[in-house]
């Protein structure tokens, strides 16, 4: 059976839907022609998929995810030529054309100096071989060298030497900053590319390898176009220039010499090949050290907890062995060719000095010509030296670029700038109609079979269900982390996939269980992505610290607002990063506001103040969804929805209605809750046990200080 073609405009076409990925393109195609296997392209482009089984009766998602390459970043693929993004790595070097051309001539200069010696040298070793065969009546003239007398010319040359070495330093000074821009620019961009990505993507590649081709494989990919790039092109004049001087000096011994070119050469061209794909190899299992390193330092308290030590050392052990196996390999394929080519460059020159000894004696060279041809000679050999490792660092390059260029080219299947502005939510209601959805990484398990619901403008609706039952995930989906396999998310009268995705988060309030919190002061926290105009705003900045509670706890800090918060927010208790994040949230004050177990770590009092300001927004047609599981979390909202394991809706309504019907699902939930509690040791919850230390410890400390006001 002939496979069957399928464009992305023929499926929209004859389906009558709107095709928003190749993952989408595919699904519709499975159920419509599930018996042909079929090709895929989109637009211009070819998207890479699999052949579809024609014995699949039953076409399930997992066949589809398996079908699109590019969910997860390839690890290598050795035979994967280089030399597209060899080319691709001189591109990168084009704004820097100017700098660039000046070090070559820089280059250029330092290498006439350095070429000018072996030729200086021989015609002093003749000058002086003749002096010490000329008559005693001859002596007392004064000779010249080059037309100069000896003062002059040890002059000129020092002066000669004076400009290479500093032509030599300009050289070094340029490339390096060259070098140093140059990474700055394409860590910038792949940087960019791994926060443009989707969710799928981030659930596929660990933070650990993108971390790793963001430093060490950009730093090489940078060496290699500029550093080894200068060392390449002083070989190739050198490699040039002492040819030309040898076959000047004597034709005869350059074509001895140039008889060891053709081995060479393909030793290199082996070399070059085989170190690339070593490099690449080099530099996976670097990624994968750095993702187990990453994953083990941010658990350390897990793992000290655990006593697990001496497991994660294994572990760690075990990826720096892999990583020592591809580093001996590509030793030993470095050390067996610059042993072999050392040892044919050593039998080269010594059957050099051989010929030109005979020669000498014969009357055809002088010493001076057979001292200058063996130092050509030395350094054309070098040249040949310097253009092997040049093309071995070029294939290392190569294999670090094809990582880099990898996260580069790789375009998001939800795009972030793509669609209308929605320029504002307010008195828009949110409706899920139908939605079916499962998590590209468990494409067999149906989070939502149908789920509907709607939200009204003005709204605080608090949704709770069972462990796994996708309350956060309505989060992601409105959230628009992931797409819907199918039904439709609407605000108002529009799909959330007609948005422009960057500004339609940006008129979205979330705040999380575990919040985020950056490097900084909590000033630069409360004040994160907000607008300018609202971060300068002091009287809309205190009541919102007011409104998240945050005033006492910040009143015992010295600093107040510019106290530092540590990495992740280490230096705050769970309660205190929940209410910076609240506060950051209300200072923004979205027409849709996500709390996503926001207050969990809070206590009673906290609690109270959260409630009351969000019953404020809610008076002010602000809407409100939140995801809870505490009872004095979920009697502060103005209506309940409860989900079930079926991924629908189980029933809604207002709080005191659901809790007085005996049998309700609501009731049934909470009592699973409480008999999970009594099971439970009574105790603190931990994040409110090291708030109240840490407040008590800050008090002692400055119990001799006046309490400071908030300072901005």
């Amino acid at each position: 059976m002939l496979p069957v073609l399928l464009s992305s405009r023929h499926l929209a076409r004859n389906a009558g839907m709107r095709i928003n990925s190749p993952l989408n393109i595919l699904k519709r195609a499975v159920r419509e022609r599930s018996r042909s296997p079929f090709i895929l392209f989109q637009g211009r482009s070819f998207t890479r998929c699999s052949l579809l089984s024609q014995a699949a009766k039953k076409p399930t998602r997992p066949g589809v995810i398996s079908a699109i390459k590019g969910l997860k970043l390839s690890p290598h693929d050795s035979k994967a030529s280089g030399w597209q993004d060899i080319k691709r790595l001189f591109l990168l070097a084009k704004p820097e054309t100017k700098s660039m051309f000046f070090a070559l001539i820089l280059i250029i200069l330092s290498s006439a100096v350095s070429m000018a010696v072996p030729s200086v040298i021989g015609k002093l070793l003749d000058i002086a071989k003749d002096e010490h065969e000329k008559p005693e009546s001859e002596t007392e003239t004064e000779t010249m060298i080059f037309g100069l007398t000896s003062t002059q010319f040890y002059t000129a040359l020092g002066g000669v030497f004076v400009v290479g070495a500093m032509a030599n330093v300009g050289r070094i000074v340029i490339l390096k900053v060259t070098g140093e821009r140059l990474v700055a620019r394409l860590r910038t961009r792949t940087m960019k590319a791994a926060l443009e990505q989707d969710a799928t993507f981030l659930d596929h590649n660990r933070v650990g390898d993108l971390i790793s081709r963001l430093s060490s494989d950009a730093g090489i990919v940078s060496k290699s176009v500029t550093q080894n790039l200068s060392d390449g092109t002083r070989a190739v004049i050198q490699g040039f220039v002492g040819f030309g001087m040898m076959s000047f000096i004597s034709w005869k011994l350059t074509c001895v010499m140039m008889l060891l070119a053709p081995p060479l050469g393909v030793m290199a061209l082996v070399y070059g090949k085989r170190i690339r794909n070593l490099s690449r190899q080099l530099q996976t299992s670097v990624g994968e050290l750095t993702k187990v390193s990453e994953e083990q330092l941010s658990a350390t308290k897990t793992i000290q907890a655990y006593g697990g030590e001496k497991k994660e050392i294994h572990r760690y052990a075990d990826e720096v062995r892999k990583v020592f196996h591809v580093g001996f390999k590509e030793a030993l394929t470095s050390g067996a060719f610059f042993g072999v080519t050392g040892f044919v460059g050593n039998v080269a020159l010594l059957a050099l000095l051989l010929t030109g000894t005979s020669m000498i004696k014969t009357g055809l060279m002088t010493v001076g010509d057979l001292s200058s041809f063996m130092m050509y000679a030395v350094y054309t050999g070098s040249s040949l030296f310097g253009l092997s490792s040049f093309y071995s660092e070029l294939m290392k390059g190569a294999g670090a670029a094809a990582r880099v260029f990898e996260l580069n080219d790789r375009k998001p299947l939800i795009h972030p700038t793509i669609g209308k502005d929605p320029v504002t939510l307010k008195d828009k209601v949110l409706q899920f109609n139908h939605v079916k959805f499962s998590y590209p990484t468990r494409p067999q398990h149906h989070i939502f079979q149908d789920l509907n619901f709607s939200i009204a403008p003005g709204e605080h609706v608090c949704i709770v269900g069972p462990s796994g039952g996708g309350k956060s995930t309505v989060t992601s989906l409105l959230l628009r982390y992931y797409d819907i396999d199918s039904g439709e998310i609407k605000l108002g009268n529009d799909s959330i996939k007609d948005f422009n995705l960057r500004k339609y988060r940006r008129l979205l309030g979330v705040v999380q269980q575990e919040p985020m919190l950056f490097s900084g002061t909590i000033l630069d926290n409360i004040t994160y992505a907000v607008p300018k105009e609202l971060a300068e705003d002091e009287t809309r900045l205190s009541r919102a610290i007011g409104q998240a509670n945050c005033t006492k706890f910040l009143s015992n800090f010295p600093d107040g607002l510019q106290t530092p918060v540590g990495p992740r927010g280490t230096q705050l208790s769970g309660g205190q990063k929940q209410r910076i994040a609240l506060a950051r949230a209300f200072l923004l004050d979205p027409s849709i506001l996500i709390l996503d177990e926001a207050t969990s770590a809070l206590d009673s009092q906290s609690e109270e103040v959260v409630a009351k300001s969000l019953l404020q927004r809610s008076v002010r047609g602000k809407t409100t969804i939140s995801i809870a599981h505490r009872v004095s979390t979920i009697q502060h909202s103005s209506r309940v929805l409860v989900l079930n394991k079926l991924g629908t809706v189980a029933e809604t309504g207002p709080f005191d209605e659901l809790i007085n019907i005996p049998d309700s699902n609501l009731n049934k939930l909470l009592s699973k809750e409480q008999e999970v509690e009594e099971e439970s040791p009574q105790s603190k919850p931990e994040e409110q046990e090291q708030e109240q230390e840490q407040e008590q410890v800050q008090e002692q400390e400055h119990e001799e200080v006046p309490t400071p006001p908030i300072t901005t």
